[in-house]
């Protein structure tokens, strides 16, 4: 797969109709395309406080070590921030089976997040990356 830049628009709006969760401006996007040009996967980044960004991501097979080394570029050489977050539905049990694989520590339930369905928060701080580098040989 290869790393698209600059179509944040329409990277934002294919990962807002896969996770039901639409992205109001500002966000920045990454999105992934097969050998065709087809998107099949895309991270989305909002509310940048200047300390910490929010990532969102949606497709299967985007869990590359091109798209990681992206990710760190931007969160935590360009923007530098010291935290990134993600927050998942309470029963989504695939992501939080894989978020601490991919080494993002458990922080708790954000309460009734998705409306009556409550959230669980992971994050990957500044201090995390030096493993999250070794891990993902980045």
């Amino acid at each position: 797969m290869n790393l698209v830049l600059g179509h944040d628009q329409a990277v934002a709006d294919w990962v807002a109709s896969i996770l039901g969760k639409p992205f109001q401006a500002p966000f920045t996007a990454f999105g992934l395309v097969d050998g065709t040009g087809h998107l099949r996967g895309g991270f989305v980044f909002t509310g940048y406080t200047g300390d910490s960004i929010e990532m969102s991501v949606a497709g299967a097979g985007c869990m590359t070590r091109g798209a990681w080394r992206a990710v760190d570029e931007y969160v935590f050489r360009q923007l530098r921030c010291a935290r990134l977050q993600v927050h998942t539905r309470k029963d989504n049990k695939r992501v939080r089976r894989l978020a601490p694989k991919l080494g993002f520590h458990h922080e708790g339930t954000a309460r009734r997040l998705y409306g009556a369905m409550d959230g669980i928060a992971y994050s990957l701080t500044r201090d995390d990356m030096p493993e999250f580098r070794k891990r993902w040989r980045l």
